[in-house]
């Protein structure tokens, strides 16, 4: 993870199946986000497995998994409104 301006950003490489696992969220969760916001592609080929948001709301984290449009607005609304938000965001299919 490295910093760029105000954003903490890193990349990691997922298949649309299984989809985001426990693992791959670990560095966010670690960030002590309140919400964590996962946007799935823009035709939501991205999975986002129970075990995965189950694992989120155990560490006392809301999830939002939306299609990625709508899941960039949700993002920026809630930053806006001055939540610790963290986002991980499919950018194609």
């Amino acid at each position: 993870m490295k910093r760029a301006g105000g954003w903490y950003t890193f990349s990691f490489h997922v298949q649309h199946s299984p989809g985001v696992q426990p693992a791959d969220v670990e560095e966010v969760v670690e960030k002590g986000v309140q919400i964590l916001v996962i946007g799935r592609g823009m035709s939501e080929a991205l999975k986002v497995p129970p075990s995965t948001v189950e694992y989120l709301k155990k560490k006392g984290i809301d999830v939002r998994v939306l299609q990625t449009e709508m899941a960039v607005k949700e993002y920026n609304a809630l930053v806006t409104q001055g939540i610790r938000v963290g986002g991980v965001f499919h950018s194609t299919c």
